[in-house]
């Protein structure tokens, strides 16, 4: 029998929502709403294969196609790794899968990312950083990059073809 997300994550030492006061103003973890999406939030501490996994494993009743799921995933993870690198504050991720389509809002506290448009083309050749947004829009049927007083969120979605 499979385990559900949140017995992974306590197994796998990953903080839910439940345990993440960044996470709180989520939907709850787990829960499914009305219009039948259902949300998992997860806090951004460090542990990325912790997110891979748990990620991987929400995606599951979506039977995406392998590449698609694994294009998804690496770009939620890169986002995440953004967020260490760069906020240096922490984030919070959100993923919803429903509706055909999944989604993941990648958020930070110190709101650094201000350019909507970044990641819209490759950065110089040689460049060894500044692949990060470009490859994700490479790798999803959608990007959005959003700034506000809260911080800064990048929004993947992958439909489901």
């Amino acid at each position: 029998m499979s385990k559900s997300p949140v017995a992974e994550a306590a197994r796998e030492g990953v903080r839910t929502a439940q345990e993440s006061p960044e996470a709180a103003q989520a939907p709850p973890e787990g829960e499914t709403a009305a219009d039948g999406v259902r949300t998992l939030s997860l806090p951004i501490a460090g542990d990325l294969a912790g997110i891979r996994r748990l990620a991987r494993r929400f995606l599951e009743p979506e039977a995406l196609d392998e590449m698609r799921e694994k294009n998804f995933i690496l770009a939620v993870s890169e986002a995440a790794n953004n967020v260490l690198d760069h906020a240096g504050t922490g984030g919070t991720i959100i993923l919803r899968r429903g509706a055909g389509r999944v989604v993941a809002e990648i958020s930070d506290r110190a709101g650094l990312l201000t350019d909507a448009e970044a990641g819209m083309v490759p950065p110089p050749v040689g460049s060894r950083r500044g692949y990060g947004l470009w490859l994700m829009r490479q790798m999803c049927d959608g990007v959005e990059i959003l700034h506000d007083p809260a911080g800064s969120t990048i929004r993947l979605t992958i439909l489901r073809a």
